[in-house]
């Protein structure tokens, strides 16, 4: 897994902080499909603009592209370098995993 590596470069220092975003972010939702949230959707369009700008890294094109590599336990993740979009999926159905929800207050 990526996020067990400490990234060494500038490039990859930027790669990192996009996939803890978008971790955390896939953790704290209750959609079963992590991409029909509009939170994870948003932090994954902004790693995709990261690696339209700069080429990824090398460990990044290793983990991920044309290849599902983790960003958990529970999460799975692919890049098309030819398209420049990010796939995201749960390796596990939601009733399985440790999920969050909002409570609601009571009067």
């Amino acid at each position: 897994m990526i996020l067990t590596h400490t990234p060494n470069t500038d490039k990859e220092r930027a790669e990192h902080f996009h996939l803890v975003s978008i971790r955390f972010a896939c953790l704290l939702t209750t959609k079963q499909d992590p991409m029909e949230c509009e939170r994870v959707a948003a932090r994954i369009a902004k790693l995709e603009r990261q690696l339209m700008t700069c080429n990824p890294s090398q460990l990044f094109i290793k983990q991920f592209e044309s290849q599902a590599g983790e960003i958990g336990s529970e999460l799975a993740m692919r890049y098309n370098y030819n398209t420049g979009r990010i796939t995201l999926w749960r390796n596990t159905p939601l009733h399985q995993s440790g999920t969050v929800f909002q409570l609601r207050t009571s009067v």
